[in-house]
């Protein structure tokens, strides 16, 4: 009994090493993978609105599934906002990101200060900032800062566990979901909506479960940009390469590409972990006319020959 225990524990052993071996060996054939034309955003008044921006943007420029999100910025969203400067918003993106009626009632101090807010009432959100909680004393944000709240055991934390708790108008997730919502798009069911999460990094909690780089892999696979967070600092997530576990980022500081080792520091300031966006409710892609009227004309032929 004991040695057919033990042929069974190394049949187990061996089909698992030889598992981890194949995942191993495609991971080191497979290619880079960078996603074309991703937005490259300057810092603008808090770096996790500036991801999300970032975010936004891929979207409405290439849309996704089929689907087109153009009204998620106002007027069409650029490329890149380099050079800027504070104070000017020279870029539809930066209104998206952070308009001015929100640096008027929430960043009055410049970064870092604290106590400065106006007093209300405020201006009808309008951005990312604004939803997202950035810069607000009542959301425990000092000018430029941003909370993002993770399940510390690892798993996904979604829009519908924040809905309907404390958490809620302090959490930068539940921003973006709002801002989404806001611009005519998303589930509209906080309570059931799972498109949206944060999710701590594996190497960060040392738990198998947590978000990996082959998860990484599969969104950027998937045409999803994802936000990156670090001890202290948010960044944009576009690309991969297997060799070396490498990402590829927008950091916000100056114009890309970037790259950081999965796991490692970037800026002396440590992978922690991610925010994911599997944005829904786009509109559909119009057919051109031109394509309208060759269709009916197939469509005419079709029913003549019938006749």
């Amino acid at each position: 009994m004991k040695n057919k225990k033990k042929k069974r524990s190394f049949k187990f052993a061996s089909i698992i090493f030889i598992f981890i071996f194949f995942v191993f060996i495609s991971i080191s054939y497979a290619q880079p993978v960078i996603l074309s034309d991703v937005p490259d955003y300057k810092w603008w008044y808090g770096c996790s609105p500036t991801a999300a921006g970032m975010l936004i943007g891929y979207y409405d420029i290439h849309g996704y599934q089929g689907l087109r999100y153009d009204n998620l910025v106002p007027g069409e969203a650029e490329l890149s906002t380099f050079p800027s400067t504070e104070g000017e918003w020279e870029y539809n993106a930066q209104y998206a990101i952070a308009s001015p009626e929100h640096v008027n009632d929430f960043y009055r101090g410049g970064y870092g200060a604290e106590g400065d807010d106006a007093p209300p009432p405020y201006h009808e959100f309008n951005c990312l900032a604004d939803f997202m909680g950035t810069s607000q004393d009542s959301a425990g944000n000092p000018n430029g800062a941003t909370t993002f709240y993770f399940n510390i055991y690892g798993f996904p934390l979604y829009v519908a566990d924040i809905y309907g708790t404390e958490y809620q108008d302090k959490s930068g997730l539940y921003g973006i979901w709002e801002y989404i919502e806001y611009r005519g798009y998303g589930t509209h069911d906080p309570a059931n909506d799972y498109t949206m999460f944060n999710q701590l990094v594996d190497t960060y909690v040392k738990i198998p479960w947590a978000f990996s780089f082959l998860d990484f892999m599969e969104e950027i696979n998937s045409g999803r940009p994802v936000i990156i967070h670090l001890e202290g600092h948010s960044m944009l997530g576009y690309g991969y390469d297997p060799d070396g576990f490498i990402i590829y980022v927008h950091d916000t500081w100056s114009p890309g590409p970037h790259t950081m080792r999965w796991g490692g520091t970037y800026g002396g300031m440590k992978l922690m972990g991610v925010t994911c966006v599997h944005i829904t409710g786009g509109s559909p892609v119009p057919i051109p006319h031109s394509i309208i009227l060759l269709g009916s004309g197939i469509l005419l032929i079709f029913v003549r020959r019938k006749t």
